[in-house]
């Protein structure tokens, strides 16, 4: 089965790493959709198939914010 059928081989490449003065959590590359919110290009006539036409390689919102989400959680589970 294919993970993504427009995908380059260069999008499945990352390297994610944890900022150790802010906290946050970053990481892809140009050729990577990294969250739900990305779009990519599948189109062969525009040119952009496996293009994002939204990349956005560095700390993503959505997974810092998950992150922060869950060691509330575990800090809670603590107490």
């Amino acid at each position: 089965t294919m993970i993504d059928a427009h995908m380059k081989s260069e999008g499945f490449r990352v390297n994610v790493r944890v900022d150790r003065e802010s906290g946050l959590i970053f990481g892809g590359n140009r050729w990577n959709c990294g969250t739900w919110m990305d779009k990519m290009g599948s189109s062969e006539k525009a040119g952009n198939r496996g293009v994002p036409s939204t990349p956005r390689d560095g700390a993503a919102i959505e997974i810092n914010g998950l992150a922060y989400s869950c060691i509330e959680f575990l800090d809670r589970l603590n107490k």
